[in-house]
């Protein structure tokens, strides 16, 4: 169950970013190209970015659930607040709570941060160069 958590906050995340990335990279692309051709890219394209970043993501993560000291393990202890409980039937229930711990290894979760920061710095550097871009059809680009 721990690793679930990681792997869908990991994948929903760069899913997410990926999609912003890929729009700020179209953007800063048609209006940073220095040739006199100016290029459109197409959806398509944008959806092969978008492929690409969460594919590597889902190496590092498929990496790192395989490598047995950086998996995340599930601890079983009793709850200490709330031991037992007895409903109103005479039954005894006993409460217990997981808590998800790591080995010795962060190696891959440097790695994921490391990548994922980089592609934030990327995302900063282009969004900066085209933040004075008033295109009525790329008017989304002012949020971002």
């Amino acid at each position: 169950m721990c690793n679930f958590r990681v792997w869908v906050f990991s994948i929903g995340y760069t899913l997410c970013f990926a999609v912003i990335l890929s729009k700020t990279w179209r953007i800063y692309y048609i209006f940073n190209n220095p040739t006199a051709k100016k290029k459109a890219i197409k959806d398509w394209i944008l959806l092969i970015v978008i492929l690409i970043v969460v594919t590597i993501d889902l190496l590092i993560l498929l990496i790192g659930t395989s490598i047995p000291d950086s998996r995340l393990t599930t601890v079983d202890t009793i709850d200490i607040e709330h031991e037992i409980t007895i409903t109103s039937d005479g039954i005894t229930n006993e409460n217990h709570v997981f808590i998800c711990t790591r080995n010795q290894s962060l190696i891959l979760v440097v790695i994921s941060f490391t990548y994922k920061g980089s592609l934030q710095v990327i995302a900063i550097f282009m969004a900066f160069h085209t933040r004075r871009i008033k295109v009525k059809a790329l008017n989304d680009s002012k949020e971002i």
